[in-house]
């Protein structure tokens, strides 16, 4: 069998069967379905505030297998979405029945609070990226290890005068 490289990453051949098997058919919280590498902003942060998990960029809302080459505009795409949030991906390039797809890798990050570039803290919840407010941040706040900045323990005072 002759091996593909795409952009210094072995391509992983599936066919449909296997491809399914893998990922399975449901967006939860550590697996997303997207299209294109175009709207990345809201679920590499959502995702390393969770449990880190997959994106699978070529594949529609009605998981019909579109495709979506790992070629530069992808890549830098993806990789402007993670610097934007401090988050280090990777990605690996899958070909299935010979439709190429993106997988892009996000770690958990515990060490500090991940936001989108316009300063929010989101979480997974099921398929949904959704925002934390209130007492869910300040719960986060708290719970987010001993290593906190003297700038995140004046946060966590401010926002316990506004709970």
């Amino acid at each position: 069998m002759l091996s593909t490289v795409i952009a210094g990453r072995t391509v992983t051949h599936l066919d449909r069967g296997s491809f399914w098997r893998r990922f399975g058919r449901l967006e939860h919280e550590s697996l997303e379905f997207k299209a294109s590498a175009n709207n990345l902003r809201e679920v590499i942060p959502a995702m390393a505030m969770t449990v880190g998990g997959e994106i699978v960029l070529g594949v529609t809302d009605e998981r019909r297998l579109a495709g979506c080459r790992l070629d530069q505009p992808t890549l830098d795409s993806i990789m402007r979405r993670a610097q934007d949030c401090g988050v280090e991906v990777s990605v690996e390039p899958l070909l299935v029945d010979g439709v190429p797809l993106t997988v892009v890798h996000v770690p958990r990050v515990t060490s500090r609070i991940v936001t989108t570039s316009d300063g929010r803290v989101l979480r997974r919840v099921g398929g949904d990226n959704r925002p934390l407010r209130g007492e869910q941040l300040l719960g986060l706040l708290r719970t987010h290890g001993s290593r906190r900045s003297h700038l995140t323990r004046r946060l966590v005072v401010a926002l316990q005068r506004l709970a």
